[in-house]
């Protein structure tokens, strides 16, 4: 078992690793930009911006500015990487919140983290906490990993500061790279029933209509032809925004990507009454501006609370979609926790896709359409780390 500090392109961060995976967390901003198997290291599946990617800074000087753009979208493009976190809000704050110096996703993703570093005979763990004064939160994150097993545990807590409710977001921002995610022959999958399109569309270059509903995956093209979400890239200078309901009836929510050549699977489970929305954003070389350039590629499945990034305002003003809450209730002083599984699988030979991941006592099963079990992946306990965060909860 491995645990330590690193530097990561010149920043600070923690490395985590058995005899199977390894897996880079940084200090900075609190970003996952690498997770893939010891031996396969074209395995990680998470987008790395073509960008200099800089350590989380308090502010934005004249020259970031011109790189990255305003303080509230460039202090947050000038750190992102991979998994990031996006809580308080998710979108663009207020034009009030941006006058205060909020950021895009919230401050979580720009300030510096704790750390806690623990290596045991039979397991390894890093502890990280955040504090954001501005939003009246703190934030606390264990990642932890045993021998032999390619999934990571993971273990949220957010306390409210404050001696009044708030009605927050809380979304994983989970971005994909085209060099995991090759159109052709890749794939993703989520168990999905009702969409929306963001209303807002894609900046003049949208693939999807605008404020449209569909039936996942197929989504209303600008070109009036449905488009198939499962499918990554379909049109270069193009990108979209879209919110997805997961299956109400699930236990367990998904999010799944797989790399039919590597023969490769990446995902998360999570619980669904925890996590009901996906939203799936794709940039596909088609923002003009600076640091995008028209050279990025990128795939997010962003798992959380809220079907778009729409902001705070907007979530709360709505309520509720497909008759599920769109913001989580934190209470005056309280606290809400969240656990969910990171995992890479191996896939038996010829997979064309993965249907459907399900949890049992010891194990993370994958299943193609016809429902065979393409994957079974060893991880000790999970359907109990699940039951200790509903008691958890509960204490809470």
């Amino acid at each position: 078992m491995e645990c330590r500090p690193i530097r990561w392109r010149g920043r600070a961060g923690c490395f985590l690793a058995n005899e199977v995976v390894e897996l880079t967390h940084l200090t900075g901003g609190g970003q996952i930009p690498e997770f893939r198997f010891r031996d396969l290291l074209e395995s990680n599946p998470y987008w790395i911006p073509g960008w200099h990617s800089r350590e989380a800074k308090p502010s934005c000087g004249s020259s970031a500015k011109a790189r990255y753009g305003p303080p509230e979208v460039g202090r947050l493009l000038s750190v992102i990487a991979g998994h990031s976190l996006c809580l308080g809000t998710f979108g663009m704050p207020s034009p009030a919140e941006v006058r205060a110096g909020a950021v895009l996703h919230g401050d979580a993703g720009v300030l510096p983290w704790t750390s806690k570093l623990i290596r045991r005979p039979r397991s390894a763990e890093i502890r990280l906490g955040v504090r954001i004064p501005q939003a009246g939160l703190t934030f606390r994150r264990t990642l932890s990993l045993f021998p032999g097993e390619s999934v990571v545990r993971v273990s949220e807590t957010v306390s409210n500061l404050l001696a009044t409710d708030q009605w927050i977001q809380w979304q994983q921002h989970v971005a994909l790279s085209a060099s995991f995610l090759v159109p052709e022959h890749s794939y993703v999958a989520l168990p999905g029933r009702r969409g929306i399109t963001d209303p807002g569309g894609y900046e003049g270059h949208e693939l999807l209509q605008k404020d449209r509903e569909f039936v996942w995956p197929h989504a209303p093209g600008v070109d009036g032809k449905a488009c198939d979400l499962q499918n990554p890239f379909l049109r270069s200078g193009a990108g979209f925004v879209a919110g997805v309901e997961l299956d109400q009836q699930r236990e367990y929510g998904f999010i799944c990507a797989v790399n039919r050549t590597l023969a490769v699977a990446f995902g998360c489970v999570f619980l669904r009454r925890d996590f009901p929305w996906v939203t799936i954003w794709e940039e596909n070389r088609a923002r003009t501006s600076s640091p995008w350039n028209c050279a990025e590629q990128a795939r997010a499945l962003e798992f959380g609370v809220s079907p778009l990034p729409a902001g705070r305002e907007e979530m709360i003003r709505r309520g509720n979609l497909f008759g599920i809450p769109t913001t989580v209730r934190l209470s005056a002083k309280a606290h809400l926790c969240r656990n969910y599984l990171i995992f890479l699988a191996r896939l038996r030979r010829n997979p064309q896709s993965v249907a459907d991941v399900t949890c049992s006592n010891n194990a993370i099963q994958l299943f193609s359409p016809q429902g065979t079990q393409i994957a079974n992946l060893a991880a000790k306990g999970v359907r109990r780390m699940f039951s200790q965060e509903i008691a958890a909860r509960d204490r809470c």
